[in-house]
């Protein structure tokens, strides 16, 4: 509770002009916890209350955003890291019906929720099949901010602001998945070569 806290109050010192707030929850990563308030409130133990804890402090940042008068310009973006940590058990969350999870490069460990949220720019609702990875995100909030990304280095993300935005493709392109030097696996279109 006190990140939601914070993060309001950053965002009410912050309403008056440009700015940029990650809020990585860390609660979901062992050993788990949830604040009393929390606590057997799921159908899912303790790691269904975790999640039920970010839950609202997302719907708290949400509600921050609409009390400043910022909804409708503040990008807004829902993700994670890595599929859930299986060998962690009921504490390390589940893939659902997708193979594996963190540390691997099936889909359990790879495909993680998306969310973009940016009312009166990105459609409510729209189910978005383009694969895309969290490397974009700082590629095409650049874009989006007005800027140009720097030309002293090479960045593995590309920008997918056309297609957040409604494009109906944003061109082929291929991912690869390493594990040290070594190449794990590869994605292209509807491909995947493991």
């Amino acid at each position: 509770q006190r990140y939601a806290e914070e993060a309001v109050r950053f965002i009410e010192r912050s309403k008056d002009k440009p700015f940029f707030l990650y809020l990585p929850h860390s609660m979901p990563h062992v050993p788990i916890h949830c604040s009393d308030a929390f606590r057997g409130r799921s159908r899912a133990g303790l790691y269904g209350d975790v999640i039920e804890e970010i839950d609202w402090s997302v719907g708290r940042v949400l509600d921050a955003l609409k009390e400043n008068g910022l909804d409708e310009n503040t990008l807004v973006v829902f993700s994670s890291d890595n599929g859930p940590w299986l060998v962690k058990r009921a504490d390390g969350g589940s893939a659902g019906p997708l193979r594996q999870g963190k540390g691997s490069t099936f889909e359990g460990g790879v495909r993680e929720p998306g969310i973009f949220r940016w009312s009166g720019h990105i459609a409510a609702g729209r189910v978005e099949h383009t694969p895309a990875i969290t490397l974009d995100l700082f590629p095409t909030f650049v874009r989006l901010a007005g800027g140009s990304m720097p030309s002293c280095r090479v960045f593995d993300g590309k920008d997918i602001s056309l297609l957040l935005l409604g494009a109906d493709s944003v061109g082929d392109r291929e991912f690869f998945f390493y594990l040290g030097e070594e190449l794990q696996a590869m994605r292209s279109g509807p491909w995947k070569l493991k």
